[in-house]
């Protein structure tokens, strides 16, 4: 009965948290669920809420190097839920661009698509993105192009379609967010971190958490084989 108040404050400074730095959760969203925030482990909440690059993120936590593949680029219509976003019409055409972030020999994996209105972004921005690999985050950081992110939404769902099989997982974390430039919105992304539940709580899939876990886990295996 102890837990029960701690609980509930918990809860309560998580829907202070979402209402304050998510301006469109309550946007309908058919193909995924809502999820609380004190159903996702620290380094996964503290993912969720950045507004600063994922892959800096990501290596400051695992100490290891991220890379960037791109999957896809081309040029498409926006889909009505993007250009709502973009403010702009459906038949507008965008920059669409895949990536998955990745750590070699780790089952850790992010899938990022963003769909870009190349008008509103400087022609430096747009021949880095051609001519690097780079997480967009990191180029809007070296070019020092003046913008600010605001974050729309968060869910739980799977990973996307065109996700590639590095990461064999069922469930994603799912967050929208829009980075605006010149007072107008230039990109919408759609970042989806693969997830997996451990003691009841989900966490990033190939996070150092869940690397040792899994190692304790061969090796408790493997001692109670030999002391049978």
């Amino acid at each position: 009965m102890t837990g029960g108040p701690h609980s509930d404050d918990r809860q309560a400074a998580a829907d202070r948290l979402e209402k304050l730095h998510f301006t469109m959760q309550s946007a309908p969203a058919a193909r995924h669920r809502g999820v609380n925030i004190p159903a996702l482990d620290p380094f996964l909440r503290s993912l969720l809420f950045t507004d600063g690059t994922v892959t800096r993120a990501l290596e400051v936590q695992t100490l290891s190097r991220v890379a960037v593949e791109e999957v896809d680029q081309a040029r498409t219509r926006a889909p009505a839920s993007v250009a709502r976003y973009l403010a702009v019409s459906e038949a507008a055409e965008c920059l669409r661009r895949r990536v998955i972030m990745s750590i070699a020999d780790t089952r850790l994996a992010v899938w990022a698509e963003s769909y870009m209105v190349t008008e509103r972004l400087p022609e430096e921005f747009l021949a880095a993105l051609r001519a690097m690999p780079h997480g967009i985050g990191g180029l809007l950081h070296r070019l020092k192009l003046e913008s600010w992110r605001e974050l729309l939404w968060f869910r739980l769902g799977t990973p996307p379609h065109w996700a590639t099989a590095v990461m064999p997982s069922s469930s994603a974390l799912i967050r929208l967010y829009r980075i605006i430039t010149g007072g107008q919105p230039a990109l919408v992304i759609c970042e989806s971190f693969a997830v997996e539940m451990h003691s009841g709580l989900y966490r990033l899939a190939g996070s150092p958490e869940s690397i040792a876990n899994t190692e304790n886990g061969i090796a408790s295996s493997a001692a109670a084989k030999r002391r049978s």
